[in-house]
């Protein structure tokens, strides 16, 4: 048993399994939802994306944010959203335009293509949110104060 907490400890104390999970808890979310309008309210493939994007992206703020960055303050938060908002307006722009190649074009099945699209979302988004949004220099300053 010491030795599992050890390891939950380990990689509790490393950011990237952090962002994983995080992510991993949005893109769960986008998942469950694209594929509940899809099959249960028979929603265009396009706009299910959407909108499930849009509401996993709240998801992933707040993890983002509080989890991953360790980002408690409030004094930046107007600053941190909106930079976090147009890096998710890119990828939104970017994901649907991924799916739509994906599916109509590569004949790729729709929920294959989202989490394939989710991956390299993923990978440049963690150094942007790292280096522009939730900067170390800004949350020290203000754990500081």
């Amino acid at each position: 048993m010491r030795k599992f907490f050890n390891f939950t400890l380990y990689l509790y104390n490393h950011r990237i399994v952090r962002y994983l999970f995080s992510g991993g808890m949005a893109a769960i979310t986008n998942i469950a939802i694209l594929f509940a309008l899809v099959h249960f309210f028979h929603v265009w493939y396009l706009l299910a994306a959407v909108a499930s994007y849009i509401f996993a992206i709240s998801v992933s703020f707040m993890m983002q944010k509080f989890f991953t960055f360790s980002d408690y303050t409030k004094r930046k938060i107007k600053q941190q959203t909106l930079f976090y908002f147009l890096i998710q307006l890119f990828n939104l722009g970017l994901n649907t335009l991924l799916m739509y190649i994906s599916v109509d074009i590569l004949k790729i099945y729709y929920i294959v293509a989202q989490v394939l699209i989710i991956g390299i979302i993923a990978i440049y988004s963690f150094f942007a949110y790292k280096h522009l949004v939730f900067t170390p220099d800004v949350v020290n300053d203000e754990k500081q104060q």
